[in-house]
């Protein structure tokens, strides 16, 4: 096999199946969203706006940029971000599958199918959990040639690249008077193994997020007619892609109540939601005059159920289910 020919192949493929004119095949989803800033020109200074309800990668990435994360509020009912703010960049997150709105780079970590029409950037994880996963690894995709060279150049060491390019032909490289890097950049690159894993994992793709949308449906009956559990809204016209199937409590209390009871009743406890980012403690000098009551309302009373094995889900619904009649008893 010649040195990138898999993640050329898996770039071609993962392009074609959501949907994008380039793919660029990373390393894991926190350098896409590095590389999808620096490929829009945020320089250090500059505010992006993020949304505190999520995995902290999201800040992190905005401060590997040397940018200032600026937290904005989300709304009530679906969990995403509910605006810019005063920032002038945005990075949304697809909150547990659902998928955002119009952004600069949509964080698109817990979804699987495209994304284009909303962002510049779209940035996938494959992160051991996700929904194709090759342990790690991550793609970003664009329908913007010029920012697909940007990104493909940023995450290769700067070397002077294509935008469907993702290694420079040896011939080129043995040329003792060859510039190799005309930028700084990062080493972002994906290996060749985790693209093959990637290419066989893609041909079962569909077959995933089918079985995703079952497992919600288990969980979705199984809250049916309970006034203290609110699942995700998901708005007309957009796609749930089910990476979790997560519910809202009316407490905190009743949250951890539920969790504990759906153990109880033989299911795997649910997973509560990730502090606020900005409650974590290496960013909470970040939070500055941040005012995010819905998230903060939300991240105690949320609870994740998985949704990445049908006959776990159906035992885990039917532990709902018990445990939802024992705490109403």
């Amino acid at each position: 096999m010649k040195n990138g020919s898999a993640v050329a192949a898996f770039e071609v493929e993962f392009a074609r199946y959501v949907g994008a004119r380039y793919a660029i095949a990373l390393c894991n989803g926190t350098a896409t969203l590095h590389t999808a800033l620096a490929a829009l020109g945020v320089t250090p200074g500059d505010r992006v706006a993020v949304p505190p309800l999520t995995m902290s990668a999201t800040t992190l990435a905005v401060l590997h940029a040397g940018a200032i994360p600026t937290y904005c509020d989300v709304h009530a009912d679906t969990w995403l971000m509910r605006d810019n703010g005063t920032a002038t960049h945005a990075m949304s997150v697809s909150l547990y599958g659902l998928h955002a709105g119009a952004c600069d780079v949509d964080d698109a970590a817990e979804t699987l199918r495209p994304h284009n029409e909303f962002a510049p950037f779209t940035s996938y994880s494959f992160q051991a959990s996700k929904i194709l996963t090759t342990g790690e690894g991550g793609m970003l995709t664009t329908n913007d040639e010029g920012l697909a060279t940007a990104a493909r150049e940023f995450s290769s060491l700067g070397y002077r690249m294509r935008a469907d390019e993702p290694r420079i032909a040896p011939s080129v490289l043995k040329d003792p008077q060859y510039e190799r890097h005309h930028q700084i950049g990062y080493n972002y690159r994906m290996n060749d193994v985790t693209a093959t894993q990637g290419l066989a994992q893609l041909k079962h793709a569909d077959t995933r997020l089918r079985n995703r949308l079952t497992c919600a449906a288990y969980y979705r009956d199984a809250i049916k007619g309970c006034d203290w559990i609110t699942p995700q809204h998901v708005p007309d016209g957009h796609t749930h892609d089910y990476w979790a199937y997560a519910v809202a409590c009316d407490t905190p209390r009743r949250a951890l109540d539920l969790a504990t009871a759906v153990t109880r009743n033989s299911g795997e406890r649910p997973y509560g939601a990730w502090r606020l980012s900005y409650d974590e403690p290496a960013l909470k000098h970040l939070k500055g005059n941040a005012h995010c009551p819905n998230a903060e309302s939300l991240q105690p009373r949320l609870m994740q159920f998985q949704t990445n094995n049908i006959g776990s889900a159906i035992t885990n619904a039917t532990a709902l289910v018990a445990a939802i009649k024992e705490l109403a008893d």
